[in-house]
Order: C-alpha cells, then sequence, then structure tokens
C-alpha cells in the first residue's frame, strides 16, 4: 500500500511539474498573441493614417488639376478673344490704310496705329509664351503629385501585405 502511495505521488508531482510547464507555456503564447495583436493595431493605425494622406492627396490634386484647367481654359479663352479682335482690328487697319493710299498714293509710311497694333500682338505672343511656360510648369507639379500618390499607394499596400500574412 506504501508503494501504490508513492507512485500515486510521484505520478501527482509529474502531473503538477507538467501542469506548470503547460501553464507557462501558455502564459508565453499569450504575451505572443498579445504582442502580434498590439503590432496589428499599430499597423491599422498606419494603414488609416496613410489612407487619409492618400485621401487628402488625391483631394488636393483633384483641386489643383480643376483649378488648373480652369485658369488654363479661361486664358485661351482670353487669348483666342484677343487675337480675334486683333484680327478685326488688323483688317479694318488694312482697309483704311487701302482707302487712305487711294487717297494719297505717295504717301507709303505705315500710320502710328498699325505700329501700336502690332507692337500689342507681340505683347501677346509674349504672354502666350508665359502662359505656355506656366502650363507646361503645372504638368511637371501634376506628375509629382502623381508620384507621390503612387508612393502612398504603394506604402499603403505594402503595410497590409505583411499583417494579412501573419494569420
Amino acid at each position: 500500500m506504501e508503494q501504490i502511495d508513492i507512485m500515486v505521488s510521484n505520478k501527482k508531482l509529474d502531473w503538477e511539474r507538467k501542469m506548470r510547464a503547460l501553464e507557462t507555456r501558455l502564459d508565453l503564447r499569450d504575451q505572443e498573441l498579445a504582442n502580434a495583436q498590439t503590432c496589428l493595431d499599430q499597423k491599422g493605425q498606419e494603414v488609416g493614417l496613410l489612407r487619409q494622406k492618400l485621401d487628402s492627396l488625391e483631394k488636393c490634386n483633384l483641386a489643383m488639376t480643376q483649378n488648373y484647367e480652369g485658369q488654363l481654359q479661361a486664358l485661351k479663352a482670353q487669348f483666342s478673344k484677343l487675337t480675334s479682335n486683333f484680327e478685326k482690328l488688323r483688317l479694318h487697319q488694312m482697309k483704311q490704310d487701302k482707302a487712305h493710299r487711294k487717297e494719297f498714293p505717295h504717301r507709303e509710311d505705315m500710320p502710328f496705329e498699325l505700329s501700336n497694333l502690332s507692337q500689342k500682338l507681340e505683347e501677346f505672343r509674349a504672354k502666350s509664351r508665359e502662359w505656355d511656360k506656366q502650363e507646361i510648369l503645372y504638368q511637371t507639379h501634376l506628375v509629382s503629385l502623381d508620384a507621390q500618390q503612387k508612393l502612398l499607394s504603394e506604402k499603403e499596400t505594402g503595410a497590409k501585405l505583411p499583417n494579412s500574412t501573419k494569420w
């Protein structure tokens, strides 16, 4: 009977050691799980921030594009109107010059108004070149914003991938 008590006691001690070992392993697993959950939560917050930044950049990009396109259309309309008005004035001036030459055939110098209009045409052409340069700057800025948007999208996608492979 004493041997049975010893065997039961030994088995009890052995089971208690095994239970403590299992409880320790379970605690470690719980800690690992808590750490993984914390890391997942942080990555989720990072993804949220990156998504907000991306949305903000997209809105900014869209607003700038619309603003640029509106300005460009206004400038084109203004330039077209000025060119049309200039052509009308030039044709009118040419008719007047022709009539003036018929009245005074010996006079061949250019009237002051035509010279003034030619100077204004050159000014408008210079403005047009400036507008073209501004258009190129806007396009360059737009490309830069698109690159930033793509980079943020890639970061967001990169932040999602490691999280999905853990579980």
